[in-house]
């Protein structure tokens, strides 16, 4: 077996900006770290390079979810949400990102996203208990010409299209409120009240794959590597536009049709111990053990 690819900041952000990352750009980063291969400095180096190239006009957002299926804990009821402690569900990256001094995070009990840069107060501070409505900080970011890159993973990671399934009302998520408590800085606990959007329990299982592949075919995506992980980069406005003609073409095309969910053309989509990735080559992937499976959202 091949060793895993050795990648430096400097090699993290000539493949960003060969991809067309833009300097003072509004970036919303879904990533594997060890997709890329072994990072010299780990995920914080990831960081920096997206941080090098977006520069101090440009604002980074991770996801920092803490979803049910991948933290249970947060079904008890005296589960406590801590903005600063509690850590995201969603990988190396997001955590190296959130842990930032100057970093801020959105107040949600399953779906909170941190930001860096100038227009991080403000997103993370949007809206009010649903992270999935149009006032949502995810939402601020996709109505505000922010991109979105998918670095080492599928479509299947795009948390933007649960933003449109609310958007256009979707027949298959119920809403509901979830209370827990959060603690302040100083120690202090404090209610906390969330909106999810949950699945119904006829949901087949989302196919985010089936959309990726329809916008690549519209050339609305900018397809590179970043060390070994496949990246994908592309505008929300125009991953939107097209989310909105596919529903209202059939309001099903969200979800699972087939089984395995369809496949993607460019790269590999590979499964090990880290979950699915998508490589360039799968012999050079860092993480090579059984996967338990994809994540469910």
């Amino acid at each position: 077996m091949a060793p895993a690819l050795h990648v430096t900041r400097d090699d993290i952000a000539k493949g960003l900006t060969g991809l067309g990352v833009r300097r003072g750009s509004l970036l919303m980063v879904h990533s594997s770290l060890s997709a890329i291969g072994n990072v010299e400095g780990g995920a914080d180096t990831v960081v920096d390079g997206l941080l090098d190239v977006l520069g101090p006009d440009g604002t980074l957002v991770v996801p920092t979810f803490t979803y049910p299926s991948a933290v249970p804990e947060v079904f008890e009821t005296d589960w406590i949400f801590d903005p600063v402690e509690t850590p995201s569900a969603m990988g190396a990256i997001t955590n190296a990102a959130r842990n930032r001094p100057e970093a801020h995070r959105s107040m949600h009990l399953w779906h909170s996203v941190a930001a860096l840069g100038p227009l991080a107060e403000q997103i993370t501070s949007a809206g009010g208990t649903s992270a999935w409505d149009a006032e949502s900080p995810m939402a601020w970011v996709f109505k505000n010409e922010g991109w979105l890159l998918l670095l080492g993973v599928p479509y299947q990671n795009l948390t933007a299209i649960h933003i449109w399934e609310v958007e256009f009302g979707v027949d298959y998520r119920e809403e509901y409120d979830v209370e827990r408590r959060m603690r302040h800085p100083d120690g202090s606990l404090v209610p906390i009240v969330s909106r999810v959007h949950d699945r119904t329990e006829t949901h087949p299982g989302s196919d985010f794959n089936r959309f990726g592949e329809r916008i690549e075919t519209a050339g609305k995506v900018r397809v590179g590597h970043v060390g070994n992980a496949v990246a994908r980069l592309f505008s929300a406005g125009d991953a939107h536009t097209i989310a909105k003609t596919m529903y209202g073409s059939d309001d099903r095309y969200f979800l699972k049709q087939t089984d395995p969910v369809t496949q993607l053309t460019y790269g590999h989509t590979i499964s090990n111990s880290k979950g699915i990735q998508c490589v360039v080559e799968p012999e050079l992937a860092y993480a090579t053990a059984p996967a338990d499976g994809p994540r469910k959202d």
